[in-house]
């Protein structure tokens, strides 16, 4: 079957698949070249190995960079959302203390009212208003401004 005259077998690699499943005839003076092709295409193998694994970590890393994305995005509403109510309740609160201040006020500025009120009170008071309808006392000074 391989004798040196039979010219399907001397034009190199020939492809009997046909008669034997995955197989190829190789002529001893083609064995080295055929090694040199199956080396060359490992290497080439290889390097789409290595540049798919590149491509995969590269789409991981989009996935984790998205994950973290999403990860800091709810931290995020969260503490703001905190943050807006203790905000909300320190407005509250300062409001309720405004209003209570204001009732302080209004309740000193009437102290004041009536503290005045008194004091005119006071200064209106004299011998003559006190002793007018009362003619004992009236009767009492007159002596004292007698003597």
């Amino acid at each position: 079957m391989l004798e040196a005259d039979d010219d399907s077998f001397n034009t190199g690699i020939v492809d009997v698949s046909h008669v034997y499943e995955k197989m190829y005839v190789v002529r001893p003076q083609y064995f080295i070249q055929l090694i040199g092709l199956l080396r060359n295409a490992a290497l080439n193998s290889l390097k789409y190995k290595q540049e798919l694994a590149l491509i995969r970590e590269q789409n991981i890393d989009i996935t984790h960079f998205e994950e973290d994305l999403d990860a800091f995005k709810v931290a995020f509403a969260k503490n703001y959302n905190l943050a807006s109510d203790h905000f909300s309740k320190a407005i509250d609160q300062i409001d309720n203390t405004i209003k209570s201040m204001e009732k302080v006020r209004d309740l000193l500025m009437k102290s004041k009212k009536q503290l005045h009120f008194a004091n005119n009170k006071l200064d209106d008071v004299s011998v003559k208003k006190l002793t007018r309808k009362n003619p004992t006392m009236k009767a009492k000074f007159e002596a004292l401004k007698g003597e």
